[in-house]
């Protein structure tokens, strides 16, 4: 997968940047050969703790990529303009903190497959109705979420591009998200099924037809078992088989990339309404 990305050298790096109402201090802010991490303290109290890991990454060290964190009215038309649904959906009253992670396009930092993003923080307690989202380029938000956990509060998700990230409240149905979520994965995989080898791409979409016709159906263990085995052909895919690289140019899509954060959000909602 890495011989797609390009050759030249490439930095990153990680700006606090002022926030619109409420000041951020990174305390710590790391750069290893894979992973961005900060521990980030509002001037109101709040906590916030960041970890970025990528598989594989090139250039990522102290120069363009740019993190922005603001805390944010909940009411903010930033947020609930976004939301997929205002009446069922809000931002978290007690940490209304909106994260953007924007790498410089004049500086083409790349990465292939999915970056794992993990938020955590003290400053509001685990609710079982709160979920990571993320927003590209000022569109809808997204649930990514493929874990949380008490103690006190952790999310997970993943993303093959990089976008706004944020922790809402969801009160939607499990069985309308599960959907949702399904008709997406198939969605995105017609649209890019002609990047992919013939055989590999044929069988990725017999497994979507079966994962969003059993979710429609409420078959949810069926929808599991066919999600596993896509999620498992995926994450073995190489650069011969389908396109798995983003960079911060903009003229790649990281299909595997999408499809793995898709595919596993979506089961994190199976496993979700099947407790």
């Amino acid at each position: 997968m890495l011989k797609k990305l390009v050759s030249f050298t490439f930095a990153a790096a990680l700006l606090i940047q002022p926030l619109a109402m409420q000041q951020a201090y990174a305390n710590e802010i790391k750069f290893a050969e894979n992973r961005i991490s900060a521990d980030v303290v509002l001037d109101n109290g709040m906590d916030l703790q960041l970890s970025i890991r990528f598989p594989h990454a090139i250039g990522l060290s102290e120069s363009n990529v740019k993190v922005s964190i603001r805390a944010l009215d909940p009411n903010d038309p930033q947020i609930t303009h976004r939301l997929p649904d205002s009446y069922q959906m809000s931002a978290v009253n007690s940490f209304p903190v909106l994260i953007s992670v924007q790498p410089r396009q004049d500086r083409g930092f790349s990465f292939s497959g999915e970056a794992e993003i993990e938020l955590y923080t003290q400053s509001i307690q685990y609710a079982d109705n709160i979920r990571l989202f993320r927003s590209h380029a000022g569109g809808q938000f997204e649930d990514i979420t493929t874990l949380t956990a008490a103690g006190s509060l952790r999310a997970r998700g993943s993303t093959g591009h990089f976008s706004d990230f944020i922790l809402l409240v969801d009160n939607r149905d499990q069985d309308v998200i599960a959907a949702a979520k399904a008709r997406d994965l198939a969605h995105y995989l017609y649209s890019h099924v002609f990047s992919m080898e013939d055989q590999f791409g044929a069988e990725i979409q017999a497994l979507s037809r079966n994962i969003n016709d059993h979710v429609q159906q409420g078959r949810y263990r069926s929808a599991a078992s066919n999600l596993n085995n896509m999620l498992r052909k995926l994450e073995t895919a190489n650069d011969a088989t389908m396109p798995g690289v983003w960079r911060s140019t903009g003229d790649l899509e990281n299909v595997q990339g999408e499809l793995l954060t898709k595919g596993r959000s979506l089961r994190f909602t199976l496993a979700s309404s099947l407790l």
